[in-house]
């Protein structure tokens, strides 16, 4: 019995420090989003959140109550089929979500998007989260990001590890 309540209390504490990390990741996303130059950007910033609801939630939060460089932001859920004919500014992918990396590239390829995922290690995206549960950190692919007719700040380059 003390084992079972013993395992039940750490996984409540898992899921909380988990939300917490949410919470963190949706402000470094907000962060990284003020140190890139986003091209033709008038109206909405969209962020377009794949998998997660908990992620959605802390994104949802902030752009109630920021704006990005003068603009509203709006977040939406949405599904890897659903990219190709919407743009979005941020596409997040969440671990499980991490899979699709490949079909969601292609389908905005030739667009001004980042894509973010919460998997470190990943090729194909810009900016991975590293799983680290002391601090937040995030690989940063400059070649990808640029591809996609985005210009990066030299203050994010120093904040994350860049891979090429």
């Amino acid at each position: 019995m003390k084992k079972l309540l013993t395992i039940i209390v750490l996984l409540c504490l898992l899921g909380v420090v988990r939300a917490q990390n949410y919470k963190f990741q949706a402000l470094f996303m907000y962060n990284i989003a003020q140190r890139i130059e986003w091209p033709n950007l008038s109206g909405e910033f969209v962020i377009g959140v794949i998998g997660n609801k908990e992620m959605h939630k802390e994104l949802e939060s902030i752009a109630g109550k920021k704006q990005l460089f003068g603009n509203t932001i709006k977040v939406v859920h949405v599904s890897p089929d659903e990219l190709s004919d919407k743009m979005y500014h941020i596409l997040y992918l969440d671990r499980s979500s991490s899979t699709k990396l490949n079909e969601v590239d292609k389908s905005v390829a030739k667009r001004p998007t980042l894509v973010i995922t919460d998997k470190n290690g990943l090729t194909g995206g810009g900016i991975n989260f590293i799983d680290n549960s002391s601090k937040i950190e995030f690989e940063i692919f400059p070649t990808v990001i640029k591809s996609h007719q985005l210009q990066l700040s030299g203050s994010l380059l120093n904040l994350g590890i860049v891979r090429e």
